[in-house]
């Protein structure tokens, strides 16, 4: 019998096509156990998106926690060193605080990583790898790119020549984040940096938009051969995207800034139209490896599942194929061999003894004496 294709959802989709592609650029499937000692986690507090994690008492005494990440899982039983890389990919499902309710959620999550001597090929793999991504997906979508270097090296020159803080460099790192350029005035005036560093800090968060002309205004202010390398390398990878036919779409935002304990490098965000917040991040994260007594680099990103629950989904023409209507007189055997056989066809159909309300159909049969005979109509 041929059967009508089942509807999958966006998830379900997006992750059987993702598979091929990143097994197409040599990566390898990583699985792990739901569970994880709690002290991995308590730890690396700074590295989650919440402060809280599910726990519970293992047979044996430990204190275990359901994952609230993977990235922390694949370092930890990582075998990447600076000559011999790893390339993973993964599927999983992680256990995280509500960002919008006073619950935990589980989220789909799926990704990969780049662990080992990541340069500038590998760096513009993995950035490729989440445009394709984002392609495969929805064409409306939207990279934004930056490197931690820009904003970080402005506060680390405020910290060194005015003094500042560390609350008052974090604070800044967050206004910086939101674009909140009055904001940052207001901070940077109450604490008396410069006239000329302040300016630097609030053109921060209007360097985006395309990237030959952000990275061109950006290099107004720059102030050290870091920042200038870290441009440099955002223009190096941009040649190489577009060299993998995946330069469409991205954009440079250096506001874009991760938390400064883990992250360092290039960074990025994948958006679509029709969503209010991001479905995909990633970066480099050499620091956290380093956090783990492992001197090589790493790349990668999370694809958020869940989310495209959300993405607007085309709604069927029709609520089924095919409507068949009988009459109250007619033998039960009649009406099950007429269904059968609309079936047998690959369509979806229903009997009826009458039309329900609001029904959308594509044909509509009459059944009368066992002989089907279709009917006009409008749907």
């Amino acid at each position: 019998m041929k059967y009508k294709q089942a509807k999958i959802t966006p998830a379900e989709a997006a992750a059987r096509n993702l598979r091929g592609l990143y097994e197409q650029y040599g990566y390898q499937k990583f699985k792990m156990s739901k569970f994880e000692e709690y002290g991995l986690y308590a730890s690396n507090m700074d590295f989650l998106s919440g402060d809280k994690v599910l726990t519970f008492t293992d047979l044996d005494g430990r204190l275990m926690a359901l994952k609230p990440d993977v990235t922390l899982s694949i370092i930890k039983n990582s075998t990447a060193d600076m000559q011999s890389s790893e390339k993973l990919y993964y599927t999983e499902n992680v256990y995280r605080e509500d960002r919008e309710g006073n619950n935990f959620v589980e989220i789909e999550q799926m990704g990969l990583e780049y662990l080992g001597d990541a340069d500038d090929y590998g760096i513009t793999e993995v950035i490729a790898l989440a445009v394709k991504t984002l392609q495969s997906i929805d064409q409306e979508y939207i990279l934004e790119i930056s490197h931690m270097s820009f904003v970080t090296e402005l506060l680390d020159d405020l910290t060194k020549e005015c003094g500042i803080e560390r609350r008052d460099y974090v604070h800044l790192l967050n206004l910086i984040r939101r674009k909140n350029v009055p904001g940052i005035a207001k901070v940077a005036e109450s604490l008396g940096i410069p006239e000329e560093k302040i300016e630097r800090l609030k053109a921060v968060p209007t360097l985006f938009g395309p990237v030959n002309e952000t990275l061109k205004r950006a290099g107004k202010y720059v102030i050290n051969d870091e920042m200038s390398e870290g441009l440099d390398q955002l223009e190096r990878v941009a040649k190489g995207l577009r060299a993998m036919n995946a330069s469409k779409n991205v954009q440079i935002d250096l506001s874009l800034v991760n938390d400064t304990n883990y992250y360092n490098g290039i960074i990025f965000k994948g958006y679509f139209r029709e969503l209010a917040r991001h479905v995909l991040a990633g970066g480099q994260y050499d620091k956290a490896m380093a956090k783990f007594g492992r001197n090589t680099g790493a790349i990668g990103f999370g694809l958020y599942l869940n989310e495209l629950s959300q993405l607007a989904v085309e709604k069927d023409k029709y609520d089924v194929d095919a409507l068949m209507l009988y009459g109250a007189k007619e033998p039960l055997e009649n009406v099950a061999k007429a269904i059968t056989g609309l079936r047998k066809q690959g369509l979806s159909a229903r009997a009826e003894r009458a039309r329900p309300k609001g029904l959308r159909c594509g044909k509509v049969y009459r059944l009368k004496d066992g002989v089907l005979t279709e009917r006009k109509t409008n749907a």
